[in-house]
């Protein structure tokens, strides 16, 4: 692993339990049981903050499906975390749909193909960057609830497999940090500050940190919680959050425009990603402001409760987009299946959350890469079945709606 960058206002261990709470220690150290890792890290790291790793695990997980995963990773979590990474917004009718919504579509096989797994090429080409894979790791705050390492044993982890990996300005982890911990690509993902200046010094650090483009969400505006956690009091530890002066945001801006796509790709100088679409217009208006790509989610059900699933809408979009810019995908993916549908459908990649997270808690670094290799393995065995040799071979013929 690359050394990472020190920071000489980084919080020391102790400011970090001091901030976190008690429950901190429940969060990441994962198990009593689990055997130490990434202690070599510790020792050669002078980064305060990843001190922690000395009660980090890494341990490959035999990863069977993403509902014994989440199993497993329930006798990790606290509770309010566990409510907090779970759980949607308000009735967590959009969470739910975002699965119900995959049995609307069925697979129509291509028989006799002649194809075997070694013959399966997953690669794609997007924004400039040639990917081994359509799987990117979504943006997802605070990794540092999840592992002591945070962003940066999900970045170990993502770079095994070659992943396209996005990092939120609201991680654990410095982006200096995230990008010095591998070589393999990354997006940063930003919540927008009141203050424009800090905007600006965020999106010139991204692109001097060497990050290769920029995820603007625009769904999370007065982002609700489920309402069990507004019950247990929003009950998680907090972690500070590197990228900012004393560990948080001003305040993240909710008045969002269009304008707002132009300045980020003038201050960045990145390709921008404007994350959050679910209706065609939008994604039409979001190229013609200035966006590179667009990736229609909706934030996983964790923003605004009522709204579609994502696969129920990716078609018209796709539509709508008609190739002017790359679509990627998310809220939802659970399985090879689910990724195949949404390629076949007009997706172009598709991004996954809280799979990655829960293998970050399970096995650091090398659980993300098991939760990566689950769906690699996943998808290939249904693209031999589907008869496609590769992503771009997959299309409407290979799914037909209920």
């Amino acid at each position: 692993m690359t050394e990472a960058v020190s920071r000489d206002d980084a919080p020391t261990r102790r400011d970090i339990f001091k901030l976190a709470g008690a429950g901190v220690a429940a969060a990441t150290v994962i198990s009593a049981k689990a055997t130490p890792a990434f202690a070599q890290v510790a020792e050669e790291v002078n980064t305060p903050t990843l001190t922690l790793a000395r009660k980090g695990i890494d341990k490959a997980l035999d990863v069977i499906n993403v509902d014994y995963l989440e199993e497993a990773v329930n006798e990790v979590y606290t509770e309010g975390v566990r409510v907090f990474v779970m759980n949607g917004s308000g009735k967590q009718w959009t969470l739910a749909e975002n699965q119900r919504a995959w049995g609307d579509y069925v697979f129509t096989p291509h028989r006799l193909s002649g194809l075997g797994k070694e013959d399966i090429d997953l690669s794609i080409d997007l924004l400039g960057l040639k990917l081994p894979h359509p799987f990117i790791i979504t943006p997802f705050g605070s990794h540092g609830i999840h592992h002591p390492l945070a962003e940066v044993a999900t970045a170990i982890g993502g770079a095994q497999s070659g992943a396209l990996s996005c990092y939120s300005s609201a991680s654990t982890s410095a982006m200096e940090e995230i990008t010095k911990a591998s070589d393999a690509p990354k997006f940063f993902q930003i919540y927008l500050d009141v203050d424009d200046g800090k905007n600006q010094e965020l999106l010139v650090r991204a692109k001097g940190a060497g990050f290769k483009g920029i995820v603007f969400t625009m769904d999370s505006i007065a982002q609700s919680s489920s309402d069990e956690y507004v019950r247990l009091g929003k009950n998680r530890p907090w972690l500070p959050y590197g990228n900012f002066d004393e560990g948080k945001s001003t305040k993240f801006k909710i008045n969002l425009g269009w304008s707002d796509v132009g300045m980020i790709a003038k201050a960045s100088g990145l390709p921008v990603v404007v994350k959050g679409i679910t209706r065609a217009e939008d994604a039409l208006k979001a190229i013609e402001s200035g966006a590179s790509a667009i990736q229609v989610s909706n934030h996983g059900g964790r923003s605004l409760d009522g709204t579609p699933a994502t696969i129920s809408v990716l078609p018209e979009i796709a539509d709508a987009v008609q190739g002017k810019a790359p679509v990627i995908f998310d809220s939802g993916i659970r399985r090879g299946t689910d990724v195949v549908k949404a390629l076949a459908l007009g997706a172009d990649a598709v991004a996954i959350g809280r799979p990655v997270m829960y293998g970050l808690a399970l096995g650091g670094a090398s659980g993300v890469d098991s939760v990566l290799s689950y769906f690699h393995r996943e998808t290939v065995e249904v693209m031999v079945q589907c008869g496609a040799r590769s992503v771009a071979e997959l299309d409407r013929t290979h799914v037909r709606r209920v």
